[in-house]
């Protein structure tokens, strides 16, 4: 039998190539063996890594525990004695209170901080819906002889009423026509330098009427260099902070707890302070403090 040539070349072709096949499987299989090691490596690393990562988040978890109870339990004896922390902070202080909604009206509450921190309520005034009736306008403005078109024109006659000497008549005869309620109203009400805002609403806030009665108040009084401090109870159902902050006038959101009634002394002490103090995510610190 004669064995071609071309027998021969295949042959060792094939041969060479099964040894190409044997080398890059063999490769591969050690490849495979060293990617395998070089995984549980990292894997183990990793398992490693995570638990150290374990451990300082269970710490810290116990230790924001720990400061959140020293937290609740600082603020628990702030409320308890806040009577005794506000006492005499406000002696010689006069200061006037406005509520901008007959249907959200706490102002005797806050009447009583200041007169515990023996502290002057120069007057305490609730504006009514009517300040913006057309009908108890007209009758207002025909009454008294002076125009009375709109929200703003009543702002504008409380505030310069309470400027002037003599006034009390003029504050009385809007009562009358049950545009205000005047709670008290001092002697001494025109050395009144700040104003203590009395906000939040049951009600949906509507901007425009905001901006129609509140920013109408907060910039005649501006006007008139008063200092203001607008405050709510935390369970307002409808908030005004974040309304009274654009209007850069101090806030406070928890007005019916200690810390707050040690907020608002602070405040009308430290006259020009601004920022929003209390427990609602809106505020930038628990109550006002020099850093």
């Amino acid at each position: 039998m004669h064995i071609n040539m071309k027998y021969y070349i295949v042959t060792i072709g094939a041969i060479f190539i099964a040894l190409g096949i044997g080398m890059l499987v063999g490769f591969n299989l050690n490849y495979d063996q060293e990617l395998s090691k070089q995984q549980a490596s990292m894997i183990k690393d990793l398992d490693s890594k995570f638990e150290v990562l374990k451990t300082t988040n269970d710490n810290l978890e116990e230790n924001l525990t720990n400061l959140n109870k020293y937290y609740d339990e600082a603020i628990a004896i702030i409320n308890q004695n806040s009577d005794k922390i506000i006492k005499d902070s406000l002696v010689n202080k006069n200061i006037g209170i406005i509520s901008t909604n007959e249907k959200n009206d706490y102002s005797k509450e806050i009447a009583s901080i200041i007169q515990n921190a023996g502290g002057n309520v120069a007057f305490d005034i609730v504006l009514t819906s009517n300040i913006e009736n057309k009908d108890a306008l007209k009758k207002a403005s025909e009454e008294l002889s002076i125009e009375l078109n709109n929200a703003k024109d009543v702002i504008n006659y409380i505030a310069e009423s309470l400027k002037e000497e003599g006034s009390i008549s003029k504050l009385e005869n809007l009562q009358r026509l049950e545009l205000i309620k005047v709670e008290s109203i001092a002697e001494n009400y025109i050395d009144y330098d700040s104003v203590v805002l009395t906000g939040g609403s049951e009600d949906k806030v509507q901007k425009e009427n905001f901006d129609k009665i509140d920013e109408a108040l907060i910039t005649k009084l501006k006007e008139q260099n008063k200092y203001i401090v607008g405050v709510q109870k935390s369970n307002t159902k409808n908030s005004y902070i974040d309304l009274y902050s654009k209007n850069k006038i101090a806030t406070i959101d928890n007005i019916e707890e200690g810390i707050g009634k040690v907020s608002l002394t602070i405040l009308l002490n430290e006259k020009g302070a601004t920022g929003d103090f209390g427990r609602l995510e809106s505020a930038k610190q628990l109550f006002p403090y020099k850093k």
